[in-house]
């Protein structure tokens, strides 16, 4: 049994490497623009999708005994909602385009787990192995997604796929594509192409006492860096093609490439079930080791007739040959964890009804980088409680202490639910964390020169959140307390600065949902937050409202028909800058922009499918939106996507 799972794993890690390999940097896309040609790389009639899907449950490797039933096949607001940034309860805002670095909107306190590079504004479009969903079923099971836009290369593609092999395997991948080539629709040098792959095997011996999770996770980021539109392109004029703007940066480019093999192990022992169907409580004993090599480029030779960036940050032309950003992180990370649990039926899924856990983290991260290599030590000590006796109460308490490299770091978290029913449901977590500054706000070497080496202190932060939700109401409420000591920012200059007076942030999400007449629904989403310190600049308030007809159509066709909005109140927002891939502040307001979509989307049992507007208020408003200083979206553009699903 054991040489044929090494079969598998040889044949595997072969498969996987040849299936992903990433394109020479030198066909960095959109480098020949002039002669390439881009390669676009709930209704009972519909019981039995409904059927299917509720029989495929997912885990992830860092606690298998925690199952969630999978069930994305409904026409929510997140299917029509394709762009990562887009797709989650509080959005993002990026550059103006699918696959652009991002932030959040609503300010969120980043945690952190020992040394960081600090680079993570392209973290959504990427699948960690740590991130890789493994399925539980009995058929095979597969998701194709594709999205075009205006242009035919400009697309984005997903598949995910789960099937259970002989000798207790399991195997699972998970891809995501993104291909933005706009030659008309899009500003000038802003092509990018972003690329995850990430698959894995599940084995299960045939006692079930012992599990091993092997995951590859292969993550290329590669993107065209404008540093912004300096003069936006004529509304309405013969020049008002996107394509006709005046940028910062013409021929300025970045590439992360991240790749990742981890291996987890678990051994058990207990947890049987006795004549009546109740288990005893199990022990466990698990070992994680996972190996990365991370490697994080820009590259931009100088023209001083197209390169006005740098005359607003001379700091960062340390050479007028160009500008070279080259840094290679390797890190081999081991975990050992003991824990004790006892199990509960959750319908048809299995669930944690208690958990006690202890562990130690050891992770050894070399770095390479021209004229400052470095070797370093981060050991952390591990612990978790999780009390989950039922769905109506869940405890959660976390905590972690750094040792070695970054002693005296440590992060204690807590969460606690209580469903009272008709009541309602309360959510109530908090966050305190000491994190030492990551290597970006520490120093930064442009080739062999530096830029800045800075002695920051730690950053103290501290993260209050209670949220009711009354389901019965379609309704919520949420409350957000964070504070934050020795805040680390990014300011005018593109340098990293520190501030000693404490940052208060206060937050208020309210959610309501109304059924109207006719089949018609009103969903809104307003977030309102303000920051005590200018330094830390973000909009009073941010809202999206969809507006829309649901219904069936012919007996079996489910449809939408409606508008999303969304808005932020004019702020100072910040500016991206590509050489240090921080957001930065700056001097300039982002005006008041109602960005207003329609969208038209449909489904018949396992396919769906969406047309949208996007951006339909530029048709009205001789006006730019803008979500991050100086890097307006596209006008007005029409994006069609198909889900389709697949069981068998």
């Amino acid at each position: 049994m054991i040489t044929g799972m090494m079969r598998y794993l040889f044949l595997w890690i072969v498969l996987s490497l040849f299936l992903a390999a990433p394109a020479a940097y030198g066909q960095f896309p959109g480098a020949n623009r002039d002669n390439a040609t881009p390669n676009p790389n709930e209704s009972l009639s519909q019981l039995d999708v409904l059927l299917d899907t509720f029989q495929v449950f997912y885990f992830y490797a860092d606690n298998p005994n925690q199952e969630a039933p999978f069930s994305d096949t409904t026409l929510g607001n997140y299917f029509r909602q394709y762009d990562p940034v887009r797709s989650r309860r509080l959005d993002y805002r990026h550059l103006g385009i699918l696959g652009s670095a991002h932030e959040p909107i609503v300010w969120e306190s980043p945690e952190r787990q020992g040394f960081d590079i600090g680079l993570h504004q392209f973290d959504l479009y990427q699948i960690p192995a740590g991130s890789l969903r493994f399925y539980r079923l009995e058929k095979p099971f597969s998701t194709f997604d594709f999205t075009v836009g205006s242009e035919q290369a400009d697309s984005y593609t997903k598949a995910v796929f789960s099937r259970n092999f002989a000798n207790g395997l399991n195997f699972s991948l998970d891809y995501a594509r993104i291909t933005q080539f706009g030659a008309n629709s899009q500003y000038p040098n802003q092509n990018n192409r972003n690329t995850a792959f990430t698959n894995g095997l599940w084995y299960q011996s045939s006692n079930g006492r012992y599990e091993g999770f092997f995951s590859l996770a292969l993550n290329t980021i590669e993107q065209e860096d404008n540093g912004g539109v300096k003069n936006e392109p004529v509304l309405g004029g013969e020049f008002s093609s996107p394509s006709a703007a005046e940028v910062f940066l013409g021929d300025a480019r970045t590439r992360h490439a991240h790749r990742e093999l981890a291996y987890t192990q678990y051994y058990r022992f207990g947890g049987g079930a006795d004549s009546l169907g109740n288990r005893s409580r199990a022990f466990t004993a698990s070992h994680s080791i996972s190996y990365k090599s991370s490697l994080y480029k820009f590259a931009d030779d100088y023209n001083p007739l197209q390169d006005s960036f740098y005359v607003n940050f001379p700091v960062f032309l340390a050479d007028p040959r160009g500008v070279r950003f080259y840094l290679q992180h390797r890190q081999l990370r081991n975990s050992f964890r003991l824990a004790t649990f006892r199990l509960r039926k959750d319908g048809a899924a299995e669930a944690q009804r208690d958990l006690i856990e202890a562990g130690l983290v050891h992770t050894l991260h070399t770095l390479r980088q021209t004229s400052a290599d470095s070797v370093l030590n981060n050991l952390f000590a591990t612990a978790r409680y999780r009390f989950n006796p039922s769905a109506k109460l869940l405890i959660d308490l976390r905590g972690q202490l750094g040792l070695l490299a970054n002693a005296g770091d440590y992060k204690v978290s807590g969460e606690l639910s209580f469903d009272f029913g008709k009541l309602g449901q309360l959510e109530v977590s908090g966050i305190n964390q000491l994190n030492s500054p990551n290597l970006m706000q520490h120093r930064l070497f442009l080739a062999t020169r530096p830029v800045y080496q800075n002695d920051f202190d730690k950053t103290l932060s501290t993260t209050l959140t209670a949220r009711y939700r009354l389901p019965a109401i379609q309704a919520s409420a949420e409350g957000r307390y964070h504070l934050l000591n020795n805040y680390i920012y990014f300011g005018t200059d593109g340098l990293p600065a520190q501030t000693g007076v404490p940052i208060s942030v206060v937050q208020l999400m309210v959610e309501k949902n109304f059924n109207l007449f006719w089949n018609l629904h009103l969903d809104n989403l307003i977030a309102l937050q303000q920051s005590s310190e200018e330094v830390l600049r973000l909009p009073a308030a941010y809202g999206k409202h969809s507006f829309y007809y649901a219904g069936k159509w012919f007996q079996v066709l489910n449809v939408r028909l409606g508008t999303d909005l969304r808005y932020q109140t004019a702020f100072q927002a910040n500016y991206y800058n590509p050489v240090t891939g921080q957001f930065q502040l700056q001097g300039e307001e982002v005006p008041f922009y109602p960005a207003l979509d329609a969208f038209f989307s449909m489904q018949v049992t396992r396919f769906r499918a969406f047309v949208r507007w996007e951006n339909g208020t530029a048709t009205l408003r001789d006006q730019f939106f803008y979500q991050v200083a100086r890097y307006p979206h596209p006008r007005a553009v029409v994006r069609i996507g198909i889900d389709w699903r697949f069981l068998n």
